[in-house]
């Protein structure tokens, strides 16, 4: 199909018409693209260039008649390719790596949680479309013979800390509490349900079966970062996470142990910002979930602390758990052991190193992502605090 379509006022008619509650006589009058920044989507820059096709975030300006009214809104279409391209394109960057990693990787190119991403998305939006912790969602539609996935959703403007991976000290202790209340309430709202997304094959991504599974890509992708990144992957360093492998089998039950709940899993300041209600109180948003899956919620709060606390507020970083966990209790019940949630939250930080940040640094050698070293850092101080190597290990990697 001519992609021009999907920008057309019939197909966004459709889409309009197809949303629970819109009039049945609304009819679409004009369309007017403006340009958007696409440049915090890092999968749809990198798939862009492998699609053959539009791929990514495009502003279009839509009036509509209904009711003998007129309504213009700033949207966004968001143009997602089979999750299968993207898998596709990150086993590309895995060969532009380089051995050892260009060996491991072929065998995972679908096990890495990128091969869905298309369904999953647009299956978080469609159960969870009013929740205010999601974008507001104007329309759906999955073209599987022409490989196309649509999102309809609002033009995130008027917010504050869009994009603001760059700036982490934007990030004040009242954004912070106020995200980590609204996620609990999020987690709280999800835990012990029964997984409703599509395609997460063998318990992925904290089953234990999957989490072993793992093991040798996680090692090429160790190799590779400390390889091309040595002074972010330190000998000591990388013995920290060759040893926290080692004990794999301990660390997966420890999540399995854990209720699991519907995660963001790409929870950072690129997929997120806040609204300011009418009375004027923060609202946390978070949009891209495309990566959704279900895990442990200590994940995202860990992942976001990793992106938004820098060297100068890690000391913050227990008391931001610690207020996490409190909410999370206060609505659930079942995290009164504060020590035992700080253990599962370094297990998780661990999760969320060997394998995301894995593959960030696997994208980071072929097109540098500036906010990374920090990132990387960040997760260092984080499994020092919350998964510390035996002393006996720290003399023996030190010597």
């Amino acid at each position: 199909m001519d992609t021009a379509y999907y920008f057309s006022p019939a197909f966004l008619e459709s889409l309009l018409r197809a949303r629970p509650g819109a009039p049945a006589d609304l009819r679409v009058e004009q369309v007017q693209p403006f340009s958007v920044d696409n440049s915090a989507s890092i999968l749809a820059v990198l798939t862009a260039g492998h699609a053959g096709r539009p791929v990514g975030h495009f502003g279009v300006e839509v009036t509509w008649r209904a009711g003998g009214l007129a309504e213009t809104r700033r949207l966004v279409l968001k143009l997602k390719p089979p999750g299968t391209e993207v898998a596709a394109m990150l086993a590309s960057l895995a060969q532009a790596t380089g051995e050892p990693l260009a060996s491991v990787y072929p065998y995972y190119e679908a096990r890495t949680g990128f091969a869905h991403t298309h369904g999953r998305e647009l299956a978080v939006y469609e159960q969870h479309a009013c929740h205010p912790l999601l974008p507001s969602i104007w329309g759906l539609h999955a073209d599987a013979e022409n490989g196309v996935y649509v999102v309809l959703m609002e033009y995130l403007e008027d917010v504050e800390l869009l994009n603001s991976v760059m700036q982490p000290q934007a990030w004040t202790d009242a954004h912070l509490r106020v995200a980590l209340a609204q996620l609990a309430v999020w987690h709280a709202g999800h835990l012990h349900a029964p997984p409703q997304l599509p395609a997460l094959p063998g318990g992925e991504c904290a089953g234990p079966i999957y989490l072993l599974e793992q093991v040798p890509l996680w090692e090429g992708l160790l190799d590779s970062a400390a390889a091309h990144f040595p002074d972010l992957y330190s000998p000591a360093r990388v013995g920290h996470l060759r040893r926290a492998l080692a004990d794999l089998p301990q660390h997966a039950a420890t999540l399995a142990a854990e209720p699991h709940t519907l995660i963001h899993n790409d929870l950072n300041p690129r997929n997120t910002c806040f609204r300011r209600t009418p009375a004027g109180q923060l609202q946390f948003c978070a949009y891209d979930w495309e990566l959704a899956t279900y895990h442990v919620p200590h994940y995202d709060v860990a992942e976001l602390l990793c992106f938004v606390l820098d060297a100068d507020r890690y000391h913050l970083r227990a008391t931001y758990l610690e207020y996490y966990r409190q909410q999370l209790h206060q609505l659930t019940g079942s995290y009164a052991d504060a020590d035992a949630f700080g253990h599962t939250f370094g297990v998780a930080a661990l999760n969320f190193g060997l394998h995301r940040l894995g593959m960030y640094l696997m994208a980071h050698a072929v097109s540098p992502y500036p906010f990374l070293p920090r990132v990387v850092n960040s997760l260092f101080d984080t499994l020092e605090e919350f998964l510390p190597q035996p002393e006996t290990v720290k003399k023996v990697a030190a010597v």
